[in-house]
């Protein structure tokens, strides 16, 4: 990989990142927990939210000495998965979103390191659920992955062998 893409993914990741602590610490500071304010009214509000758990507040019951190490491990295999998928494709799209992957992890790894919960803001009327910056970037690059990987135009590892006969 050239060190000029390097650099720009790199700045991809200190972006989404920094992007993500940046509007947890405003909703923190700006909205009161369970607050909400609406942004565009009866569709999208900024609504302040602790999230213990994972996506969908999945494993918000497990026990704190249980979740806290589990949940920070899980982040963690899948920043180094990322890392390593980002630097070893040739392909630009899927190194782009296994950074934004990484991004959104980190994002919400230092998050919950931090605080010990991930805070959620965005709410939108027709989904079930509110998340953040770094849920999104995570949900876009696992997206965009799937993509790459449906509408190949040959399997990853090169062509197929011609079956024996």
């Amino acid at each position: 990989m050239k060190l000029y893409r390097r650099r720009w993914l790199a700045l991809a990741l200190f972006a989404v990142v920094a992007a993500d602590w940046f509007t947890k610490f405003l909703v923190q500071n700006h909205i009161h927990l369970y607050g909400q304010r609406p942004v565009i009214d009866g569709w999208l509000w900024l609504a302040h939210a602790r999230n213990p758990g994972i996506a969908f507040s999945f494993a918000q019951g497990l026990p704190e000495y249980l979740r806290l190490p589990l949940l920070v491990a899980a982040a963690s295999i899948g920043i180094a998965v990322a890392a390593r998928i980002a630097q070893q494709t040739r392909d630009s799209l899927v190194r782009l979103a296994a950074v934004l992957i990484m991004a959104g992890a980190l994002g919400n790894l230092g998050d919950r390191v931090m605080n010990g919960w991930v805070t959620d803001f965005i709410q939108v009327r027709w989904f079930p659920f509110i998340f953040n910056v770094a849920d999104m970037a995570i949900t876009i690059g696992a997206v965009m992955l799937a993509v790459r990987m449906i509408f190949a135009a040959e399997p990853p590892h090169g062509p197929a062998a011609p079956a024996e006969g």
